[in-house]
């Protein structure tokens, strides 16, 4: 695995924790490192840059993630790379 490499299965498995735990969410909120870590996520730079962008544009979107079934996590963390996200996000300004 390369040093940036996205890791999709990951990412979809912290979006659907983050979705449907809200006692992580709420850690994550006052201290996202330190919830990342002590939940085993073990994120690469180029990951946690992602989470970030990810995190900013649903907050500026006023997406609440207690709407999952509005959230297709399927489409969003389909593909290998991860560069559809980056796209995504780099369209609407994340």
């Amino acid at each position: 695995m390369a040093h940036d490499e996205i890791r999709m299965p990951l990412l979809k498995r912290l979006a659907e924790q983050a979705m449907s735990d809200q006692a992580f969410r709420a850690e994550a909120g006052a201290d996202l490192d330190g919830a990342l870590e002590r939940h085993g996520y073990d994120l690469n730079e180029r990951e946690l840059a992602l989470v970030g962008r990810f995190r900013a544009a649903l907050e500026e979107a006023g997406v609440d993630l207690f709407l999952k079934d509005e959230i297709d996590l399927d489409q969003i963390f389909a593909g290998d790379d991860g560069g559809h996200i980056e796209r995504m996000l780099d369209s609407r300004g994340g």
